[in-house]
C-alpha cells in the first residue's frame, strides 16, 4: 500500500508496486492471497481471537461497514478529533487495516476475511487534514493511553512520523501501555517514501516493528531493513473494505508495511485467544520464537526473526520467558533535546502520483513542535465495482 496518509504524530508505512496484475477478475477473497500463503484455515481451526481487543490507531472506522458487523467497540476521537465512537473514517485507511486484521468474513467470496474474525476492534480515531484546515493540538501519547485504558491488549499502528526525535510523552505513554500488560505494534516505514532506516513510532523502544514481504515471501521492495525490525509479514497488494463514500467498489488494495503491521497485530490476537494465560512478553516469544528464518541466518535488519507462521505460534511448544524480548517496560531513551524550529521535517507528500490516497495532517506537542505525519498503508487504490480487476 503505497501511500503515506498522516495521522496525529504518526505515519504508516507506505506499501507499491507488486507482481503484474492478473487479467480475469477476482473475488476478494480471492485477492486475499495472503490468507493461503500464511496457512490461514489450519491456523484458525485452532483460534479466532475471541475475546482479545485490538485498537486500531488511526483515520478511525467505519461503523457502517458490514465486514466489520458485530466487530466494533465504542471508540473514539482523539486531540480533538471530532467522532463518536471512532465510528467515522474519512478516508478509509483505518477502516481498511481494521478489516485486514479482523474482517468477519462475511457470507461470501467479496467480503474480507480477517486474520482474527472473532476479535474485537476498539477505533481510535486521530487528526488528519492539514494545519490550514485546523488540525487540533495533541499528542501519540493521548491515544495509546486511551487504548491501554479501554482493554486494549493489543494497539495496532499501522502508520509513521515524519518527525524523528523520541517524545517524552510518548515514551511515558509506551511504557505505561506495556505496564497495563498490552503489545504494540507498528508499521516499519515504506522505503519508496524516502525512508532510510525505520521512523517512529515503530522505532520507539517497546514497539514490535513490522517490516514487509512479497507473494512469495521475499522482502518486499519498500521495506526497511534496520536494527530495529522485528518481524516480517505480507505487504504486497493487501486489499480491504473502505467506505463506499471514498471508494465505491467498497474496497482498497495497496502494498506497504501498514497492511504488515495489521497483520501481525491479527496473529497476535489469534496467540492470546489460544493461550489467555500467557503475558505480553510470552505472547510477543511465542511470535518471534515460531517465526520462519528468512534472509541472513537467525536474526537479520530485513526479516527481524523472520516471517511470521501463524499456525506454528499456535500450536509450537515455546518455552516460557522470563525477559520480555522487547526489552524492559520502562523507557529506555530519553527524548532528543528540542531542535530549532526550521529544522522539522516538514509534511511529506506521497509521490506516488494518481490514485494514492495520501493524506496530510499537523498536530502540535507540547505547544511548540509541529508534528506532521503521513499514514502509510500505500496507495490504497480504488478497486472496480463487484470482483476488482487488477491492472
Amino acid at each position: 500500500m503505497r501511500t503515506r496518509s498522516a495521522v496525529a504524530a504518526l505515519v504508516a508505512g507506505v506499501l507499491i508496486g507488486g507482481a503484474p496484475a492478473p487479467a480475469q477478475a477476482e473475488t476478494v477473497r480471492e485477492q486475499q492471497w495472503w490468507l493461503g500463503a500464511l496457512g490461514m484455515a489450519k491456523a484458525q481451526q485452532v483460534s479466532k481471537g475471541e475475546g482479545v481487543v485490538v485498537a486500531v490507531i488511526d483515520t478511525g472506522v467505519d461503523g457502517a461497514q458490514p465486514d466489520l458487523s458485530g466487530a466494533l467497540l465504542p471508540g473514539a476521537g482523539t486531540n480533538g478529533v471530532a467522532s463518536e465512537k471512532g465510528w467515522d473514517d474519512p478516508d478509509g485507511h483505518g477502516t481498511q487495516m481494521a478489516t485486514v486484521l479482523a474482517g468477519r468474513g462475511g457470507d461470501g467470496a467479496n467480503h474480507v476475511l480477517g486474520i482474527a474474525p472473532k476479535a474485537k476492534v476498539l477505533p481510535i480515531a486521530i487528526p488528519i487534514g492539514n494545519r490550514a484546515a485546523g488540525a487540533p493540538a495533541g499528542t501519540l501519547a493521548e491515544p495509546i493511553r486511551y487504548a491501554a485504558d479501554h482493554g486494549a491488549k493489543i494497539i495496532n499502528m499501522s502508520f509513521t512520523l515524519t518527525d524523528d526525535e523520541l517524545k517524552q510523552p510518548e515514551l511515558d505513554a509506551i511504557a505505561y501501555a506495556r505496564a497495563k500488560g498490552a503489545v504494540l505494534v507498528a508499521a516499519g516505514g515504506n522505503r519508496p517514501q524516502g525512508d532510510d532506516h525505520v521512523p517512529l513510532p515503530a522505532r520507539y523502544p517497546g514497539v514490535i516493528t513490522v517490516a514487509g514481504t512479497t507473494r512469495t515471501g521475499g522482502l518486499w521492495d519498500g521495506s526497511i531493513a534496520d536494527p530495529t525490525v522485528d518481524i516480517a509479514a505480507p505487504a504486497q497488494d493487501i486489499i480491504g473494505a473502505a467506505p463506499k463514500s471514498r471508494y465505491p467498489s467498497g474496497f482498497a488494495i495497496g502494498s506497504g508495511t501498514s497492511g504488515a503491521a495489521a497483520i501481525v497485530s491479527g496473529l497476535l490476537a489469534l496467540i492470546w485467544s489460544r493461550h489467555p494465560g500467557l503475558d505480553a512478553a510470552n505472547v510477543v516469544n511465542r511470535l518471534f520464537a515460531t517465526a520462519r528464518d528468512k534472509g541472513a541466518p537467525g536474526r537479520d535488519d530485513s526479516f527481524g526473526h523472520g516471517l511470521i507462521d501463524p499456525y506454528a505460534a499456535l500450536t509450537a511448544t515455546v518455552p516460557p520467558v522470563t525477559a520480555d524480548p522487547l526489552g524492559p517496560l520502562g523507557p529506555t531513551a530519553s527524548p532528543s533535546p528540542p531542535a530549532p524550529p526550521t529544522t522539522h521535517a516538514p509534511p511529506r507528500a506521497s509521490g506516488d502520483g494518481p490514485g494514492t490516497a495520501a493524506i496530510r495532517a499537523a498536530v502540535v506537542g507540547g505547544g511548540s513542535l509541529l508534528l506532521a505525519l503521513l499514514l502509510v498503508f500505500g496507495v490504497a487504490r480504488p478497486l472496480l465495482r463487484g470482483p476488482r480487476r487488477r491492472r
